[in-house]
């Protein structure tokens, strides 16, 4: 009966175990069991349980950081984005050398190379998503590099604040980490408000510095394989977020409205994370290949621990 039930075209057993689950989670409030819980009942069923789960995960994720802007005043902003634009630009670029050659060096094919590698210096997803069409890559090309993302994304929203109180890294140490250590923004933002409100809000305005650098590697992508069949894909709601800045600076929110804003944060980040672990299924972790996982995770491993280093030395 209950095979039957669930393979109805209105199949109302993953609408209750989602409003249920959510329920649950919101109270919880952690993001990290949020992702978890989304992914196990999306493997459980097979398929997503909501249908267009991603596009509801990114909009909710893109409102909780439009109202982490409200809360980061613009001469911070400004600062912050200053002070760690040579940094965020260093770390692209050798990400990208050291992601290509190690990819090589694996044997791995050269398009879920370089998928693999600018995901990991720029912006997980939306860097691979934007960059397949430009390279023609096979669908089980991009579906296994942003299945490898994905899962990395997993693990550092799972270990990266016991590993910062661990090692009693500041709220800016561990931000400046978060932001450029993980692949997607959504994971950033998530890790960092776990582990406190100053290491998101530097989390999240650095990884949008980080996500401006899609404009140069789509251009010189495009140069290189000769076509002009991709349009260049940079988040609205990054200059929605500047806005936001500009704004809350303007207005001066009470202590209290602040506080507010940040459990409306802390749970858009929870619902937004639970629709990205509905989108992996079985069929997604099928096209994963050894080469890949072990060039995304090896490569991953690097940058873990050089930002953990350079952080440690020069970030108070």
């Amino acid at each position: 009966m209950f095979s039957l039930r669930r393979n109805l075209p209105n199949d109302p057993i993953p609408k209750t175990l989602v409003v249920l689950a959510l329920t649950a989670l919101v109270m919880v409030g952690n993001p990290a069991i949020a992702l978890m819980v989304g992914m196990t009942i999306s493997l459980f069923l097979n398929r997503a349980p909501v249908a267009n789960g991603s596009t509801y995960g990114k909009h909710l994720l893109q409102t909780a950081i439009v109202l982490l802007g409200l809360k980061l005043n613009a001469t911070e902003l400004l600062d912050i984005s200053s002070t760690y634009a040579m940094p965020v630009a260093t770390f692209v670029c050798i990400t990208l050398i050291v992601g290509l050659l190690s990819g090589w060096l694996a044997h791995s094919d050269r398009t879920t190379n370089a998928l693999i590698s600018s995901g990991t210096a720029i912006c997980g997803g939306t860097t691979i998503a934007t960059l397949s069409p430009i390279l023609a890559a096979r669908p089980e090309q991009t579906g296994a590099a942003l299945c490898v993302v994905f899962l990395l994304n997993a693990i550092a929203l799972m270990t990266f604040p016991t590993i910062g109180a661990w090692l009693n890294l500041s709220q800016q140490q561990f931000g400046v980490w978060a932001a450029l250590a993980i692949h997607d923004t959504s994971s950033v933002v998530a890790a960092a408000q776990m582990y406190g409100t100053e290491a998101a809000e530097i989390a999240t305005t650095i990884k949008m510095g980080r996500t401006l650098w899609l404009i140069p590697l789509m251009i010189v992508a495009s140069l290189v394989v000769g076509t002009q069949q991709s349009k260049i894909r940079i988040p609205n709601f990054i200059f929605v977020f500047i806005t936001a800045s500009v704004m809350g600076s303007w207005i001066g929110f009470s202590s209290s409205a602040l506080t507010a804003i940040g459990h409306v944060v802390a749970s858009l980040l929870v619902v937004a994370l639970f629709f990205v672990g509905t989108e992996i299924t079985r069929e997604t972790l099928k096209s994963l290949a050894f080469t890949s996982v072990a060039h995304g995770v090896v490569l991953w491993l690097l940058v873990i621990l050089a930002v953990l280093w350079g952080v440690t030395l020069w970030v108070p």
